[in-house]
């Protein structure tokens, strides 16, 4: 075994004993309505840090490819999907009449392709504050496309709890909009910054169209938002509009 091979096997048993010790933490960002006719209820997606980023001055998410090289990444998005409920159980403890936000959770390539994590979400969420529609997942297109069946799959077994799916990543060519159709998600997401104007009010129009609404992400100026709003966009998400900030 290699110097680089140990210290990687290292720090993958590290991150392993991490998540049975809670030693990663949640972050959201808000996702706002523009439209008059949507809902004001909080909307938001869920980022995760491991603790020793910051002790260790690491980049964030540098975790990430570790534990995707030792198949751990089904293990974290169940982790996430316990941490999120006890979140929202320990604020409702605190104000019975909080209103729950519907949280966005990326999900992994590693997860999409694990038959078992539907079972998982579907038994978990059944017994706790996330069954009324308060949990959705992302899927960039990419991933949709890969694993087709195991992600409609988990649609089927979480979709009577109310849980969404929003398609990341979306660029309105005719390969997504296939995806579009095959999945018929409540969401997709465009990026502000890699699809000019002219392009996001097209695929603004053809997703309303199919009756899925559009978020604009990376929104970082006041004339961004302006002209996102006049092409009557749903949401907006950027640091713009809401920070980053611990869940």
């Amino acid at each position: 075994m290699t110097k680089e091979t140990g210290q990687q096997r290292g720090m993958a048993d590290r991150l392993a004993a991490a998540l049975d010790r809670d030693e990663f933490v949640l972050y959201s960002q808000r996702i706002i309505p523009l439209s008059p006719n949507d809902t004001n209820d909080p909307f938001q997606e869920i980022f995760i840090r491991f603790k020793e980023e910051d002790v260790n001055l690491l980049p964030p998410g540098s975790f990430f490819p570790i534990l995707d090289e030792h198949n751990l990444l089904p293990h974290l998005d169940r982790w996430v999907v316990n941490r999120l409920s006890r979140w929202v159980s320990s604020a409702l403890s605190v104000k019975p009449d909080w209103i729950i936000p519907v949280s966005n959770i990326n999900l992994s390539n590693a997860t999409l392709a694990d038959p078992d994590f539907g079972e998982y979400v579907h038994s978990y969420v059944d017994n706790s504050f996330l069954s009324n529609g308060a949990l959705g997942f992302e899927v960039d297109c990419d991933s949709a496309m890969i694993h087709t069946t195991t992600l409609q799959q988990l649609l089927k077994e979480v979709g009577p709890f109310g849980c969404c799916l929003t398609l990341s990543d979306f660029d309105g060519g005719e390969t997504a909009f296939s995806i579009l159709k095959t999945f018929g998600p409540a969401f997709v997401k465009i990026s502000a910054t890699s699809v000019i104007p002219v392009a996001i009010s097209e695929i603004n129009r053809r997703c309303h169209a199919l009756g899925t609404k559009t978020i604009v992400q990376y929104v970082e100026s006041a004339e961004s938002l302006d002209r996102i709003r006049e092409m009557k966009i749903d949401f907006a998400q950027g640091l713009h509009l809401s920070p980053v900030q611990l869940l």
